[in-house]
């Protein structure tokens, strides 16, 4: 028999938790001296121990261990489990990372209210052009760069296997009316200059082949940097509208002067964009 101090060395739990696990029937010891109060437990207690730890640890109430741990648990479900859990953390850990980044770029705008911005915004007329496209909805702005990277690739390979060369930039359009963090709506494309044979292929494939109509005027940031500092620019861009007398008249459409955003399916470290708003003049006379 062992002293509840030798067990609690040996489980590596606190003699304040065994004597809570005793209290609500999850682990009781093995012997209490009925004139002294005092608790032992056996050797032979410590798998369920280890195994009220293990299901603790995985984020169960205890409640739920005390039903769990009466089921003796094979070492293949709890390896199952372990696993399981291991995964959700590395989300938990990605989101943690995701809400930081949204926290230091809050932070930055703060700091940047005062200051004047680094980029140099110019209004200019911008013209059309025919392209191949994708569109879709990217369930959460998380998920925005593996979905670009993925529209970009099933472009790329549909006019490989059409013998179609873009002749254009790189081009990503945002259409929803609002920030969202989910369901956003966007197309991807490439400027073409295609012949009659090449435009009946694409007219069959799956892609999308329309005219990218021109405008008389839109407001142009040109942005040099990583993918994760473009959406300051953005909101630059945005703010300046709203203070110059403009308002939107389009969607946002992002041309990627670099040459292509996701070679291997990967982002470039270094992006070269502009981003054109369509614009007009704002009748608010307030």
């Amino acid at each position: 028999m062992l002293k509840i101090g030798d067990f609690s060395r040996i489980g590596q739990v606190s003699i304040r938790m065994l004597r809570h696990y005793d209290q609500i029937g999850l682990l009781k010891p093995d012997l209490i001296d009925e004139s002294t109060g005092y608790r032992s437990y056996s050797i032979d207690q410590l798998p369920r121990l280890n195994r009220i730890i293990f299901l603790k640890d995985m984020g169960f109430s205890l409640i739920e261990v005390s039903h769990l741990v009466d089921e003796h648990l094979s070492l293949d479900k709890m390896k199952a489990m372990m696993i399981k859990r291991k995964q959700d953390l590395l989300l938990e850990i990605n989101e943690a990372h995701l809400n930081l980044n949204s926290v230091s770029e809050r932070l930055n705008a703060i700091e940047n209210e005062s200051k004047l911005p680094d980029y140099d915004i110019v209004i200019k007329r911008s013209e059309g052009l025919v392209i191949a496209s994708l569109r879709s909805i990217v369930p959460n702005l998380k998920d925005m760069a593996s979905y670009c990277a993925s529209m970009y690739g099933n472009l790329y390979k549909t006019l490989g296997e059409l013998k179609i060369n873009p002749s254009g930039p790189e081009l990503t359009l945002y259409y929803n009316q609002e920030y969202s963090e989910e369901n956003l709506d966007m197309e991807v494309a490439v400027g073409l200059k295609a012949d009659e044979r090449e435009l009946i292929l694409l007219r069959k494939s799956d892609l999308k082949l329309r005219e990218l109509p021109s405008e008389e005027t839109v407001a142009s940031l040109l942005y040099s940097g990583p993918f994760e500092g473009m959406e300051l620019a953005i909101v630059e861009l945005l703010k300046w509208i709203a203070l110059n007398g403009w308002e939107i008249n389009g969607e946002l459409r992002e041309l990627h002067l670099m040459g292509k955003a996701h070679p291997e399916e990967t982002c470039v470290p270094k992006a070269v964009i502009e981003f054109q708003m369509p614009i007009r003049k704002s009748d608010n006379k307030a």
